[in-house]
């Protein structure tokens, strides 16, 4: 779990450099818009009435913002303003989700169905860094908060099995580009094949796990995963097994 703890550490003194330098960067962005269009309001609020919809595919320029709401410069050099929760689903000019202060990279993923691929090594008192490889599907329920089935095979020399399972994947910092999640969640293991000689002392088991990682965003969709994962087997040595992979999801 040392190493755990540092890896949750860098992290947290990663996002908190981003946020002090995203804060700085709010205005004079332009961005491309995702969605079938973003209404833009007379004033900052749902009261003032809306006079535009800038449609898909067109830019806007952000020129300041309140609470909940930007300020932007359009197409045809009017100015007007949408809310925040709209600006979420936009673009960089680099391809990259919108970095703006109280617009996060998980607002952007909001509300999305994602897949997953991990690939790493288990080990523990009877498995001595079995690889593993494993696919996922899930959903973003909020910006800071998904669910996620996995199914995965181990395989070594003289060992075969499978695991799946389930996870709530909690990323309470999900606005910025480098941000730490938490993992919760069980399953069942099982071994196909082992070693004659030295067997395995459990066959197939129910197990929770507990996890640090890291989440990466690589731009649009697309996001690398690096973590760190404790389980305890439910067998009656309650064996604890170590997991540590790396693997990305892509969002749709």
């Amino acid at each position: 779990m040392k190493l755990a703890r540092l890896l949750f550490s860098i992290v947290i003194c990663f996002t908190s450099f981003h946020y002090a330098h995203g804060e700085a960067k709010s205005s004079g962005v332009k961005l491309e818009v995702i969605d079938p269009f973003i209404e833009i309001h007379t004033g900052p609020g749902v009261g003032y009435p809306v006079f535009y919809t800038v449609e898909q595919g067109e830019m806007v320029e952000v020129l300041t913002r309140r609470t909940g709401w930007y300020e932007l410069k359009i197409a045809n050099q009017q100015t007007g303003w949408a809310k925040a929760s709209q600006i979420a689903r936009t673009l960089l000019p680099t391809g990259e989700p919108v970095d703006l202060p109280t617009i996060s990279y998980g607002d952007y993923l909001t509300n999305k169905f994602r897949t997953g691929f991990r690939a790493g090594q288990f080990s523990g008192d009877d498995l001595n860094n079995i690889d593993f490889f494993s696919l996922s599907a899930g959903y973003q329920v909020l910006s800071w908060l998904g669910i996620e089935a996995e199914a995965g095979k181990l395989y070594d020399t003289n060992i075969r099995g499978d695991f799946y399972g389930a996870n709530i994947v909690f990323e309470p910092f999900s606005r910025y580009r480098l941000s730490p999640i938490l993992l919760l969640g069980g399953g069942n293991i099982e071994f196909d094949s082992q070693p004659e000689l030295t067997p395995i002392d459990f066959g197939e088991e129910s197990y929770y796990n507990i996890g640090l990682g890291a989440n990466y965003y690589l731009g649009r969709n697309f996001v690398l995963q690096a973590g760190y994962s404790s389980y305890v087997i439910n067998s009656e040595n309650e064996e604890e097994l170590e997991r540590w992979n790396l693997g990305f999801n892509a969002f749709f």
